[in-house]
């Protein structure tokens, strides 16, 4: 109407600015950049899978593990630039292995140290009794026929990847520059391997691991009890751990991952114990 004063804008009070939550501030800060360091990721698994891939293909021995749905968003929401453990499978029978561990491991002192052996009557792990992996057992008395040991296997892995990458760049199945042999560094049984996404370097740990089935007779033959969700028994009963090199000779029990295990032993914590407390 005429004459009429327009109404003054609205201005918020400055305490009610400081209203919104800090949290709402970090959330939008790792959202801004969730996408582009998943798409970083991305790319940098894509090269380092082709590069296992073909390491597959130069020894069936080993195994490309596809089973890393939540790496890429676990990778986004890290604040540190660490390096990511990929396993690399061994595709040997763990039935017909024998985990021996050391007498010098106490209950409850930290992630179980043993060897692992091949049992006599096993029959066909020939692949995994030649002597560029395997070494034969002095004893006669002994129960197995010899040992996979994780120094012999982290060399052959070594060279397989070496080999991949060679190949790889020579048949332009991974973009000129985003890998380079020289690299690939041995240190604390595992690889380690710089891979270039973009103006981003991610550093990935190849660490070969063992899946290992623990059998439990008491809960394989358990009837189900009222309230228990279908087949939750079975899946406890499977429940098996992760070995992973240790030393040259000796491999470590873990049944949380290799990540979560190494992890554990940066805090102080030992593998054991945690595993047990998630239990």
């Amino acid at each position: 109407m005429p004459g009429s004063e327009m109404p003054a804008p609205c201005v918020f009070a400055p305490d009610m600015a400081e209203q919104v939550p800090l949290w709402h501030h970090y959330l939008l800060a790792i959202q801004s950049r969730e996408s582009p360091r998943v798409q970083d990721y991305q790319r940098a698994e894509n090269i380092l899978l082709t590069v296992l891939e073909r390491a597959h293909a130069l020894d069936s021995r080993f195994i490309v593990d596809y089973s890393r749905d939540l790496e890429a968003f676990q990778f986004a929401l890290r604040s540190s630039e660490d390096p990511l453990d990929v396993e690399v499978l061994l595709g040997v029978d763990s039935e017909a292995l024998l985990i021996e561990e050391s007498e010098a491991s106490e209950p409850g002192d930290g992630p179980a140290i043993c060897r692992l052996g091949v049992l006599k009557e096993a029959s066909g792990l020939g692949p995994w009794m030649t002597d560029d992996i395997f070494s034969v057992s002095s004893e006669d008395r002994d129960k197995c026929s010899g040992h996979i040991i994780p120094g012999k296997v982290l060399c052959v892995l070594k060279d397989l990847l070496v080999a991949a990458i060679v190949h790889c760049k020579h048949h332009r199945l991974i973009p000129p520059g985003s890998l380079n042999a020289a690299s690939l560094k041995g240190g604390q049984m595992r690889l380690s391997l710089q891979v270039s996404s973009g103006w981003r370097k991610i550093r990935f740990n190849v660490v070969p691991v063992v899946k290992k089935k623990h059998r439990v007779p008491a809960l394989e033959g358990a009837l189900l009890k009222l309230g228990f969700p279908e087949g939750i028994l079975r899946r406890i009963a499977s429940h098996g751990v992760d070995l992973v090199p240790a030393n040259a000779q000796h491999w470590r029990q873990c049944c949380c991952g290799p990540r979560r295990c190494s992890q554990h032993q940066r805090t102080g914590q030992t593998c054991r114990a945690q595993c047990t407390a998630s239990w």
